[in-house]
């Protein structure tokens, strides 16, 4: 049995992404505190790590910091050095997860690259991801990676069409389904198909022959996400998936609980308090 864990969007460096305990800045040793979410968070990311490790394939799914977020600028940034925030995701992961084998799928431009580096591949490199391609290349990530585990094959790559309409979102996933089925002569027989960026976790599928499944994040929606659509919320947690020798395989979403918006009370007393001082004035 292999043990495959898919780690989606964590967006390392924003105020409302994942940050680990302790996390000090290189250049002054100022520790980086965390709020109350990011506290939260961070202990359920502990205990999954504890409870899964060692995974025997980790696949990181892009978007691992938030880069300089220009959108919103630069206001919701815990921390704002982009080469820091990558140092600050690669300390996390290897104070917390032990694995076997390590791939990276590249994430967005906007978030991922600063003056032709791409950060997601910084990131690869210096954990010493396995190369995903022609080891000519020498890049130690990919913008879509196709892996042979046992007997099934799995199609990984980041960017997935975001839909506000939840009757829609299945629709990208079934075109790259049926694109993959399409052009099988090219692909081969794909069994899962992978996608992060949305940062909702939704699943599709056509009998035993596939199946597509999009990662939850690691980030609560930004007053960006709001602005565009304030109804949707973020999933948080993590895939796991085991495979049998034969083929057989079983999925999980580890889904963490507990992520609600604050609901601000009306005080009507306080109200009828200052109507009745005010009527008497």
């Amino acid at each position: 049995m292999v043990r495959v864990v898919l780690i989606g969007d964590t967006h390392v460096g924003s105020n409302y992404a994942i940050l680990p305990e302790g996390f000090k800045n290189p250049e002054d040793g100022s520790v980086y505190e965390q709020n109350k979410w990011q506290r939260k968070m961070f202990n359920e990311w502990c205990k999954l790590a504890e409870k899964l490790s060692p995974v025997d394939v980790l696949i990181l799914m892009g978007d691992l910091v938030d880069g300089n977020q220009r959108r919103e600028n630069w206001g919701t940034l815990k921390i704002q050095n982009i080469q820091i925030q990558a140092e600050c995701f690669i300390k996390m992961l290897q104070d917390t997860w032990k694995w076997r084998e390590l791939y990276v799928v590249r994430g967005t431009d906007y978030h991922d690259t600063v003056q032709g580096v791409h950060i997601d591949e910084y990131i690869a490199q210096r954990l010493n991801a396995r190369k995903p391609s022609d080891p000519d290349t020498g890049k130690y990530s990919a913008d879509d990676i196709q892996l042979r585990i046992g007997k099934r094959v799995f199609h990984l790559a980041h960017k997935v069409t975001y839909s506000s309409v939840p009757t829609y979102r299945y629709a990208p996933l079934a075109r790259q389904m049926w694109l993959l089925k399409l052009f099988d002569e090219y692909y081969g027989k794909v069994d899962i198909v992978v996608r992060a960026h949305v940062h909702y976790h939704i699943y599709a599928g056509f009998d035993d022959i596939m199946l597509a499944l999009t990662t939850p994040a690691w980030q609560l929606p930004t007053p960006y996400q709001r602005s565009k659509d304030p109804a949707t919320p973020n999933t948080i947690g993590l895939i796991e998936f085991e495979i049998q020798p034969d083929g057989e395989y079983s999925w999980w979403l580890h889904k963490v609980p507990g992520f609600k918006p604050s609901i601000v009370e009306v005080k009507l007393e306080q109200l009828k308090e200052a109507a009745t001082v005010e009527a008497g004035s």
